[in-house]
């Protein structure tokens, strides 16, 4: 349930040129419609410009939550060399009303070899054949620590590259709109303005929320002690239930 777009949330940007070690933590509330919708708690780091790490945790909340009990958690590691990225191992774990599912995709080289997955108490192992159309694919959370490569070195956001959950294969479009000054109730100033877009293999839509032509907005700002990009807000102006808006309510810098 949302896994695509709530993943997306996870996305955090920080100063990778000048640190040799930088972690950011964000705190992120998400409402659909008039309703409050998601609450979430992230961290994203690189290491010494080599080694990337970043989790994530979230859960649905007020009547949106009710109506759709949900919570998750992700997690990708990996390592990286200028614009190409090596997942290392990509895990997640999420709990519906009715279904507790986990899957865990191990890596040699940055190419997946095999996947654990679980469906409830059911366990299955899976030998990973990869597509070679789609060899260079990394995980979604890879995709965003790419992206925050690009901002933090280049103070460009567009990018275009294929990801992989184990299963299918996603196509992420990710293009500057601009800059622009916004304000939120958490903060205010210049911020970049970006738009994502993804296709899902096989014709598929993006997510519960989510139809592969509906664009993802969403801005960056940069902190002003460390000079570290962070996301700001995210914007889809239709969903089934409503415009979806997520704000970042606190940013934590931890060198």
């Amino acid at each position: 349930m949302m896994r695509i777009l709530l993943t997306f949330l996870s996305v955090l940007f920080y100063q990778v040129s000048v640190l040799e070690a930088l972690e950011i933590k964000h705190n992120i509330r998400t409402s659909i419609g008039l309703f409050d919708a998601c609450e979430e708690t992230f961290s994203y780091a690189f290491y010494k410009n080599k080694d990337y790490d970043v989790k994530t945790s979230l859960y649905t909340t007020g009547i949106f939550g009710k109506m759709y009990p949900f919570k998750a958690s992700y997690h990708s590691v990996g390592t990286y060399k200028n614009n190409t990225f090596f997942p290392q191992d990509y895990y997640y774990e999420t709990q519906s009303r009715f279904r507790k599912r986990t899957k865990e995709i191990f890596y040699k080289n940055g190419i997946p070899q095999y996947r654990i997955s679980t469906k409830d108490k059911k366990k299955r192992i899976d030998d990973i054949i990869v597509d070679n159309k789609y060899s260079s694919s990394i995980d979604l959370l890879s995709v965003f620590g790419l992206l925050a490569y690009n901002l933090n070195n280049y103070d460009d956001c567009n990018l275009t590259t294929y990801s992989f959950n184990g299963k299918r294969y996603t196509l992420s479009k990710i293009k500057m709109i601009g800059k622009e000054r916004i304000k939120t109730d958490f903060f205010e100033g210049k911020a970049i303005k970006c738009e994502y877009s993804l296709e899902v293999s096989d014709d598929a839509d993006a997510g519960f929320l989510l139809t592969k032509d509906v664009p993802i907005y969403f801005w960056v700002m940069k902190d002003k002690k460390n000079k570290a990009y962070f996301l700001a807000k995210i914007l889809v102006e239709k969903t089934p239930f409503g415009k979806l808006e997520a704000i970042t309510t606190n940013v934590e810098v931890i060198e």
